[in-house]
């Protein structure tokens, strides 16, 4: 089964639609996180972390801790499959203030940051909307 994911990338200035087959879904996060760091590539970013892929019921949350570089800026995708239709990412430093949010109804929420200082941050994911449970989804971390 094909999906199409078609991404906005606002921070970048570019558009591109995503073309995932397969037939698991872990392997459609997958697809569109490669296409992404494709688009991402053009404009100097680079893959910092490994990727990161789980999944959630409609309604629950995850999160994730990761450090981050001062004064390299980052660009934080995320994609799940085509049973989902809203997953939501929002990035905290250490101190539990937000940085970066994208609530948009989408499956493919991205936030961007440029840390001020080196150290701990966390990511939390909410799955807002999935019709399947469980949905699966991807993380990818690239930075400039």
């Amino acid at each position: 089964m094909k999906i199409v994911a078609k991404v906005f990338f606002g921070l970048l200035g570019l558009s591109i639609s995503i073309v995932a087959s397969g037939g698991k879904y872990t392997d459609q996060a997958k697809a569109q996180l490669r296409m992404a760091k494709l688009v991402a590539a053009t404009e100097g970013y680079e893959e910092t972390h490994e990727d990161e892929f789980d999944s959630l019921n409609d309604g629950d949350s995850d999160s994730f801790s990761f450090n981050l570089s001062r004064g390299k800026s980052y660009l934080i995708v995320s994609f799940c499959d085509e049973d989902c239709s809203d997953l939501d990412l929002r990035l905290y430093d250490k101190y539990d203030n937000e940085l970066s949010k994208d609530t948009q109804t989408d499956s493919s929420p991205m936030v961007s940051v440029t840390p001020r200082y080196t150290g701990s941050y966390t990511l939390k994911v909410k799955m807002y909307s999935c019709d399947s449970d469980p949905c699966f989804y991807g993380i990818s971390i690239l930075g400039k």
